[in-house]
């Protein structure tokens, strides 16, 4: 399902915005598009916990964090070189016999000594600022992807309730099914009688027989049926548990319309069909 979320804190030094959003995917996939200044080793714990509010869909995360005010300079001192510099001076200095004193400033006053560093590292917690944000953000995306999947979820009944009144329509074609291949296995009788191939006789009863039964195919789909339906009301992720159950659905209906046993059967098949792939077009935008 598609969804998409936002959220934006800030305090007197920096401001935090995260933008999330979800598209159709088979699996949960989440990618996150951090800004310079995001520590990544939050990267792991930001998507543990995405994955216990989110199952199925390609989750994308945008992070930006901005400074507020330009951030003063790092001073860097190089206190080695300042070390070797205060040594090799203090060498000179007694080898010439000097009796001025080296200073520090004489020190700092020689190349790379100390320098700035500009744009420091954020030295704050921002795990505040970014948790709360995503928090907020998921719940904004939570409550659109279940608007969305409660629209899903009405269009799928709209398909179901046809295809329950499609197999009640087939199942009172039943009877008469039944006394059209009994008056068939007789005519294949009555022709094949008087012959000696046994062997034939029986193929053909056996085919005709197939042919003309399909009450178990009826059963089993009405299990199916009211599994499907079962499944439709629970408020968890369902779209792998529905995608299995309408595998099952497709594999009888295919079954019956296999036999072909008269043209009105034939149709409801084809209708169920049509209403079968549809809600299962649907049901890849469920979680």
């Amino acid at each position: 399902m598609t969804g998409y979320g936002e959220g934006r804190e800030e305090n007197e030094r920096v401001e935090v915005y995260l933008q999330i959003k979800t598209l159709n995917h088979r699996f949960l996939e989440i990618e996150i598009y951090p800004s310079q200044l995001f520590p990544f080793a939050w990267e792991k714990t930001i998507k543990d916990y995405v994955k216990r509010k989110i199952k199925r869909g390609k989750v994308i995360i945008d992070i930006e964090i901005k400074r507020k005010k330009p951030p003063l300079p790092e001073v860097i001192v190089n206190q080695n070189l300042i070390s070797h510099y205060y040594k090799a001076l203090s060498q000179v200095s007694n080898r010439l016999e000097l009796t001025d004193k080296i200073t520090l400033s004489d020190i700092l006053s020689l190349p790379e000594t100390i320098y700035l560093k500009k744009g420091g590292a954020i030295k704050e917690n921002l795990r505040p600022l970014i948790n709360k944000n995503l928090r907020k953000a998921l719940k904004q995306l939570v409550q659109m992807r279940e608007k969305e999947g409660e629209e899903h979820r009405c269009s799928i009944r709209e398909y179901f309730k046809r295809i329950q009144k499609d197999v009640l329509k087939i199942e009172k074609e039943i009877p008469l099914i039944q006394r059209k291949y009994e008056h068939r296995i007789k005519e294949t009788l009555g022709k094949l009688i008087d012959k000696s191939d046994r062997k034939k006789v029986l193929n053909e009863l056996s085919s005709l027989s197939w042919r003309g039964d399909i009450s178990e195919e009826i059963l089993r789909l009405h299990s199916h049926l009211d599994q499907f339906q079962t499944t439709l009301k629970n408020q968890g992720p369902i779209g792998n548990k529905l995608k299995f159950i309408l595998q099952e659905l497709q594999r009888e209906i295919n079954t019956i319309g296999a036999k072909s046993v008269t043209f009105t059967i034939s149709n409801f098949v084809v209708q169920i069909k049509e209403d079968l792939e549809r809600i299962r077009e649907i049901s890849q935008n469920i979680e």
